[in-house]
């Protein structure tokens, strides 16, 4: 079976048409939402969401919460979503989500490492079990013993959930991106060449 998602991202046309930066920012005044920002108004995913009012205002407090009120630390959180925008091929997320790595103290060669199935060293127990996390729940659907104690050696009973509901999240935006055809923003590059995630490392 052909993997299409290998595929360069500017040889796979968008399969929707965002709206216009216009369009959608008068879809969103009459929606009466709180005003959006020029980078939200400029954003192709922003902007593709769009094509179904009723759900991109249903997961809008979702989104907000996980990037401003969660309680995970930017970087953990950063670590996270980076790992299964790789595991699911997601040029797109793991191109937008390499600029907010970085504003979250990712190094480039960190950000590099989390596009590859071994992810080398240097990273804190917490981070590799963060990292694990990821890979067992994109290959599996669970989490092993070894890596729920490890994450329960440090995170709360909360912040379990939250890192959980947080993959699940990014998870979703990955293979959305990827079927629909998401146009990598101006300027982004998506995943580093890499092998293929294949199982868990």
């Amino acid at each position: 079976m052909t993997d299409a998602s290998a595929e360069p991202a500017a040889e796979r046309p968008a399969r929707i048409e965002p709206l216009t930066r216009e369009e959608y920012l008068r879809l969103r005044r009459d929606l009466g939402s709180a005003p959006v920002s020029e980078m939200d108004a400029g954003l192709h995913i922003s902007r593709t969401w769009a094509r179904n009012p009723a759900l991109m205002m249903a997961q809008t407090p979702l989104q907000s919460y996980f990037m401003t009120k969660a309680a995970l630390p930017a970087r953990l959180r950063e670590i996270a979503i980076l790992r299964i925008g790789w595991c699911c091929r997601s040029d797109y997320e793991f191109g937008q989500h390499k600029v907010l790595g970085r504003q979250a103290g990712l190094g480039d060669d960190e950000i590099t490492r989390l596009a590859m199935a071994g992810v080398g060293t240097g990273w804190s127990p917490l981070e590799r079990a963060v990292i694990d996390c990821a890979d067992e729940l994109h290959a599996s659907h669970d989490i092993s013993d070894s890596t729920w104690a490890a994450l329960a050696g440090h995170l709360g009973p909360a912040e379990i959930i939250e890192l959980l509901a947080l993959i699940g999240r990014y998870w979703t935006v990955s293979v959305v991106t990827n079927a629909l055809r998401i146009q990598l923003e101006p300027g982004a590059t998506g995943i580093p060449s890499a092998p293929s995630p294949g199982t868990a490392p």
